[in-house]
């Protein structure tokens, strides 16, 4: 377990995890595949989906690494819920102080968020309680592993403080609803790490991919976005976006599988085949999208996923990353421990 500080850092400083001598990479996790790392305007058919940046060994080793490491996260992410449930005041506030100030808001970005968002999705951020939390935004692919990156790395935290949604085709409801409605009703409470499979980012790739706005609309649900994040940061959001980038001809031999598989037809749809007749428009899209919403206080990965394992691994670490981040301890008790062990020990 991880040891209770004397005092708490709220310095947010970037170091990658309380331990980094451990850290399976060989580099921090957020470097390996950040999307300002890449050349830019970003070509998605030139970054490896194979590679094992930061790891050279094998498929067993990853496996091996990824349990181990598992405890740290969980470790992590109980400290995350400890400190919204019995922190002081005093830290609770310093810590959300903190995290705001990654996204400071001028004047004119307010009154400009105010006319993107409308007043009915300005009240309802008004409306969330400031907090520490996490959000990661899994995209990609169909088959790319968004579901198995729930099930083998989110499923190593709590499930009680973990809150996981996975976005599909908007209800008729949603439809006569601002398109970030729904999200907002999905976001993590303060102490929680939330996982979207999927997410806002479908309102901008599907639309862009069928055609149904203008390159206008378009630019302003980006710039939408943009606002969104920011204001989350602002409310005490720890904001993690990763795209996982897998290969058509894996992304072909995965969805051929399912359909050899009795227990996997569930997984299959007819319109997996019409997306995958777009991979090449997809790719595209996700391209210019990542780059122009990528920012310091919600960055964009794009991590090679044609090896499921070390994907894992690598949003693993990058989660690992975000949550030592905050430098959070055990809340201290505020009740005298020495006397309260004796009275139990004399009952």
């Amino acid at each position: 377990m991880i040891a209770n500080s004397e005092q708490l850092n709220v310095k947010l400083s970037g170091v990658p995890g309380p331990d980094p001598g451990a850290n399976p990479l060989d580099a921090d996790p957020r470097s390996l595949w950040r999307v300002n790392r890449f050349d830019s305007p970003l070509d998605l058919s030139a970054v490896p989906t194979r590679r094992r940046a930061g790891f050279d060994e094998g498929k067993k080793a990853g496996k091996k690494a990824l349990k181990e490491r598992g405890e740290l996260l969980a470790d992590l992410q109980e400290v995350l819920w400890a400190h919204e449930f019995a922190a002081p005041e005093d830290e609770r506030k310093a810590v959300v102080q903190a995290i705001a100030a990654r996204a400071p808001e001028k004047d004119e970005d307010a009154a400009r968020r105010k006319e993107l968002l409308g007043s009915k999705v300005e009240k309802l951020l008004e409306e969330l309680k400031p907090g520490p939390r996490v959000l990661l935004v899994l995209q990609g692919m169909d088959a790319s592993g968004k579901g198995g990156m729930v099930k083998s790395v989110v499923s190593m935290m709590d499930p009680l403080g973990v809150h996981v949604t996975a976005f599909g085709k908007p209800t008729e409801q949603e439809l006569k609803e601002h398109y970030l409605e729904r999200i907002i009703r999905r976001l993590p409470r303060p102490g929680h790490v939330g996982v979207f499979d999927r997410s806002h980012y479908e309102d901008v790739l599907v639309p862009a991919v069928t055609g149904t706005h203008d390159a206008d609309e378009l630019a302003e649900r980006v710039e939408t976005l943009q606002h969104f994040e920011s204001e989350l940061v602002r409310h005490g959001f720890v904001i993690v976006k990763v795209m996982l980038h897998v290969s058509a001809s894996e992304q072909l031999d995965r969805l051929v599988s399912r359909l050899y598989r009795v227990h996997k037809h569930w997984k299959y749809d007819p319109s997996d085949a019409d997306a995958r007749r777009e991979f090449g428009t997809f790719q595209t899209v996700y391209s210019s999208l990542m780059e122009a919403t990528d920012a310091d206080y919600a960055p964009w990965h794009v991590v090679g996923a044609d090896r499921k394992w070390y994907s894992r691994l690598v949003v693993q670490e990058i989660l690992i990353a975000a949550l030592a981040d905050l430098n959070l301890r055990w809340p201290p008790a505020d009740y005298d421990v020495e006397a309260e062990r004796r009275r139990l020990l004399e009952i």
